[in-house]
C-alpha cells in the first residue's frame, strides 16, 4: 500500500496536544523539546532561532484564548504529567474525527470500546472482534508496556468510553476558537511549511513507508508512528527537515573542530586573528605588522579561510580580511557543550 501524505494539520491531534502543552510549564517553555534536540546533537540556540519563534507564537496564541471548564474532566485528561496517555488519546481521536462531528448517541458503546482496544493493541487489531472482558482489558493494557498511571486511565476509558469521549469532545469544541486563533497567528509560516511538506529527508525515513503521513506543529520536530494494523499513521513535525539539516551541520562542524583548534594552536595564525579582532586588514598590512612575508601571510590566510575563521570583503580595490566572530562563537559554544554541559 502506498504512502498517503496529508497537507493539513489534524485539528483534533493539534488541539489535544495544545491543551496538554499549555498545562505543563516545561512544554510551554520548550524545555522538553530542547532536551530532545540536545540528544540529537543539535545546537539549541540555533534551533530556537529557526523553530521556536513559530512554536512560541502558536502556543501563546492558543494559551491566551483557551477555555478551562469542567475542571474535573479537564484534569483527568491534561493535568497529569502523562505523555504516554495523551499521545494514545491523540492518536485514537485523530483517527476518528466522526466522534466529534456527529451525535455520539448514534454510536454504540461497544464501537467505542472495540476501537480503543484495537488501537491500543496496534499490530494485532484483527484479533479483537468482541468487547474484552475485565481480565482481557487488564491483559491488553499490560501488553502495551505503559506506566501504571497510563494503564489506569486507559482502563477508565475502556470502562466508559462513550462518556469519556463526550466529556473530551466538550473540551475540544470549547477550545476550537482558540485553535483557530493560534493557527491565524502563524498563518504565513504555516502555509509555507504545509506547502513544502513533506520535506526532503526524515530523521527516521524508513518508518514512514506505507503510512498515512500527517504534519504536526504542536510537536514541531518529532516523528511519531502509530502502527494501526497494516497501515500505520505517522505524525511528522513540520520542522523535521530543518532539524535534519541542523543535525547534518553539527556533524560537519565536529569534523571541522580539530582543524580549527589546530589553526588556533599556531602562534602566527593566532596573532593574525588577534590583529583582525581590532580591525579588518589586507595582506601587506598584516605582513608588516607581524613581521612576516606576504607569501607566509597568504598561506596562513588560506588555512584560516578553509576553517571559516576569517571572511573576506573588497574595499577600495583591495581584499580585506575580517575575523569571523560567528565561527568563533560557534566554536566556543561547541566546546562548552562537549566538555562542560
Amino acid at each position: 500500500m502506498a504512502t498517503t501524505v496529508n497537507k493539513s494539520l489534524n485539528k483534533y491531534f493539534e488541539i489535544i496536544g495544545l491543551l496538554y502543552s499549555c498545562n505543563h510549564p516545561d512544554f510551554m517553555a520548550n524545555k522538553v523539546l530542547e532536551k530532545e534536540i540536545e540528544e540529537l546533537g543539535i545546537n539549541v540556540e540555533e534551533f530556537n532561532k529557526k523553530v521556536a519563534v513559530t512554536l512560541r507564537k502558536y502556543l501563546a496564541a492558543f494559551h491566551k484564548e483557551m477555555v478551562k471548564e469542567n475542571i474535573e474532566d479537564y484534569d483527568f485528561f491534561f493535568s497529569d504529567d502523562d505523555y504516554e496517555f495523551i499521545l494514545s488519546i491523540q492518536f485514537i481521536c485523530a483517527n476518528h474525527p466522526e466522534w466529534f462531528e456527529k451525535d455520539l448517541n448514534a454510536i454504540e458503546e461497544k464501537e467505542f470500546a472495540l476501537t480503543f482496544a484495537k488501537e491500543l493493541l496496534e499490530e494485532e487489531t484483527g484479533t479483537i472482534t468482541e468487547l474484552p472482558s475485565l481480565d482481557e482489558r487488564i491483559a491488553l493494557l499490560n501488553r502495551t508496556g505503559f506506566s501504571s498511571n497510563t494503564c489506569w486511565k486507559l482502563m477508565l476509558m475502556l470502562q466508559s468510553p462513550q462518556e469519556k469521549i463526550e466529556k473530551l469532545s466538550k473540551i475540544i469544541h470549547s477550545n476550537a476558537p482558540a485553535y483557530e486563533k493560534a493557527v491565524a497567528a502563524i498563518q504565513r509560516p504555516l502555509d509555507k511549511l504545509l506547502e513544502d511538506f513533506p520535506h526532503g529527508k526524515y530523521l527516521f525515513g524508513s518508518l514512514h513507508q506505507n503510512s498515512n503521513v500527517t504534519p504536526t506543529l504542536v510537536y514541531p520536530a518529532v516523528e511519531l508512528v502509530h502502527a494501526n494494523g497494516e497501515y500505520p499513521n505517522s505524525y511528522i513535525g513540520l520542522f523535521t527537515d530543518a532539524v535534519y539539516k541542523m543535525q547534518e551541520k553539527e556533524k560537519s562542524s565536529q569534523k571541522n573542530l580539530l582543524p580549527m583548534l589546530k589553526a588556533l594552536s599556531d602562534s602566527s595564525k593566532f596573532d593574525i586573528l588577534l590583529s583582525l579582532m581590532k580591525s579588518p586588514k589586507y595582506n601587506l598590512e598584516l605582513a608588516e605588522e607581524l613581521k612576516l612575508s606576504a607569501a607566509t601571510i597568504s598561506h596562513h590566510m588560506n588555512v584560516l579561510l578553509n576553517c571559516r575563521l576569517v571572511n573576506v570583503e573588497k574595499k577600495d580595490g583591495r581584499v580585506y580580511y575580517t575575523l569571523s566572530k560567528e565561527t568563533v562563537e560557534n566554536l566556543l559554544l561547541k566546546l562548552r557543550t562537549m566538555f562542560l554541559e
